[in-house]
């Protein structure tokens, strides 16, 4: 594991109540300007930015795409470092993170069936997103990929509670069974679910997302598990702006069958990609032409 200054300063027991006092905005100015230098004049960063060159080369002006580099490598860095001072920072969360949308949430939920929110998966800052809604008040739960609670707790710092349920898919048959049921109390219950379906190389045409040129879809499978769960279900985005805030937008509910609903979201999820490519952390899997993102 890699020591930087974010996991010494938020990690280390003297040091939690300085860092606790720096600013998030200003640690966002500091950590540009820290990947700026880097992409000049450190080699390693040069090819880690080189996928992301490569697939928007054809499609962005030079010097724009020079802009886009940086505020990627800027996102990279943050991505991997706002959970380690969470813990530290997310009493003043009111302060750094913006929601939209926050009423198409509400009047959803008066429903009384649930919410499910869905976020493209590898995009934005969208684990983020079940911690910032529950420090508001909501009853959230986080679909992942079976992480084994100790990888958790190396993410998050063992000596946080995390005040999010995660619902963890394991991808057996039993275990897809049993996470139907889990979510189905949790919506009883009139909780929010968020997932992140993930994008193939194959697929049907109307679930293709068009990235850059290339062509990937979404699996049918998730949209019609949430068809069955009978909820509303509103796309998720969590990105940065440049004031240095997270900002969480919340879209209107989608269409109820699971066909209509995948196509408006893969519609909504290739515009992001579009307008904000430097929030993706797939690049290196469109370059490479890996079977899933």
């Amino acid at each position: 594991m890699k020591l930087t200054m974010m996991r010494l300063a938020h990690r280390t027991p003297g040091l939690r109540s300085v860092a606790r006092r720096i600013h998030p905005v200003w640690f966002f100015k500091l950590t540009l300007c820290s990947v700026t230098l880097s992409s000049w004049f450190w080699p390693h960063t040069k090819k880690l930015a080189q996928p992301f060159r490569e697939v928007l080369r054809d499609s962005v002006e030079e010097r724009k795409l020079g802009i886009l580099v940086r505020r990627y490598l800027l996102y990279l860095r943050l991505f991997k470092e706002l959970e380690l001072a969470w813990g530290n920072w997310e009493q003043r969360h009111r302060d750094w993170i913006i929601i939209d949308g926050e009423d198409y949430l509400q009047s959803a939920l008066q429903e009384g069936k649930g919410v499910i929110l869905i976020s493209a998966h590898n995009y934005g800052f969208s684990k983020l997103v079940a911690p910032a809604l529950t420090l508001r008040g909501y009853r959230v739960h986080r679909g992942g990929g079976g992480k084994k609670e100790g990888r958790r707790t190396s993410r998050w710092g063992k000596n946080y509670r995390m005040s999010w349920r995660y619902l963890d898919y394991k991808g057996d048959y039993w275990h897809r069974l049993q996470l139907l049921k889990a979510m189905q109390t949790a919506l009883a219950g009139n909780d929010v679910i968020h997932v992140s379906p993930r994008a193939y190389r194959q697929g049907e045409e109307e679930m293709a997302i068009d990235i850059f040129g290339q062509k990937y879809f979404l699996d049918l499978t998730w949209f019609r598990l949430f068809q069955m769960c009978e909820s509303p279900v509103l796309p998720c985005f969590a990105i940065a702006n440049t004031q240095g805030e997270i900002r969480i937008v919340i879209h209107p509910v989608l269409s109820l069958t699971a066909n209509s609903m995948a196509k408006e979201f893969a519609e909504i999820q290739g515009k992001y990609l579009l307008e904000h490519p430097e929030f993706a952390r797939l690049w290196k899997d469109v370059y490479l032409k890996r079977t899933k993102l």
